[in-house]
């Protein structure tokens, strides 16, 4: 019997990621609706959104009575994709992506794992926005699949209720560097453990994972360049750089 919900189990993974796979390619799915407002009970109650392949998929291969779990990743999931085909991603970067998603079977099997098994770990559902955020980034070649990887585990670790923060530190009078203040200390411990800040002494300061959570992830600027956004940043960087250079 274990051995049957076992291999049953795992078709019905394969049946899931299968139409996760297509939407990712394909937006087979109503893009104008808000998927992070809507509640659980609607994916198994409203017909319109039962439609929808990858919820009738999920709804379909849970035989043993619909469990919240289940729901709540069709939720995410439908959330990434929608933020994914927003349009932030130009078409000439997105025809390269799906045609290497489709002729290569290990790219796709990595792509794939990834999305699947990040998306059902988060808690918090802007989390799947700001993951989809990151994938185009990198898929816009802002940074490399390692770095993609490592970005997934700090936005894992991160707590959306903390990110208010980010736009505080980006208004210091040298971005994202400054000094400690009573009215955030509270929202520190929500980023620290994301490794996107780092704090030492008095001074607070947003780590290089920080500024691309930031940038690519939250505000959602697929498109832009950060050294453009943040330049006395990177020219801060760039001086530190030839001086240890020098040095040596």
């Amino acid at each position: 019997m274990a051995d049957i919900k076992t291999e049953e189990s795992y078709a019905e993974h394969k049946d899931t990621t299968k139409e996760v796979g297509m939407s990712l390619i394909s937006n087979n799915f109503d893009n104008a609706l808000d998927y992070a407002e809507i509640g659980l009970d609607a994916f198994v109650s409203d017909d319109i959104l039962k439609e929808i392949p990858i919820v009738k998929t999920v709804v379909g291969v849970v035989k043993s009575g619909l469990k919240v779990k289940e729901i709540f990743f069709a939720k995410k999931i439908l959330t990434f994709l929608k933020e994914f085909h927003s349009g932030k991603l130009s078409e000439d970067k997105f025809d390269k992506f799906r045609e290497e998603f489709a002729a290569n079977d290990k790219y796709r099997a990595k792509v794939m794992e990834q999305i699947m098994i990040f998306n059902d770990t988060f808690l918090q559902i802007e989390k799947s926005k700001v993951f989809a955020n990151l994938f185009a980034a990198h898929l816009n070649e802002a940074y490399g699949w390692d770095d993609f990887v490592n970005l997934s585990y700090c936005l894992n670790q991160l707590n959306m209720y903390g990110v208010s923060l980010f736009d505080d530190m980006a208004e210091f009078k040298t971005p994202f560097y400054g000094g400690i203040y009573d009215d955030a200390k509270h929202r520190y411990p929500l980023l620290t453990n994301s490794g996107t800040i780092s704090i030492w002494g008095n001074h607070l300061d947003i780590t290089p994972y920080g500024l691309y959570m930031y940038h690519y992830g939250i505000k959602g600027k697929v498109d832009e360049d950060i050294s453009e956004a943040y330049p006395s940043i990177f020219k801060e960087k760039a001086t530190n750089e030839a001086k240890s250079s020098e040095q040596q």
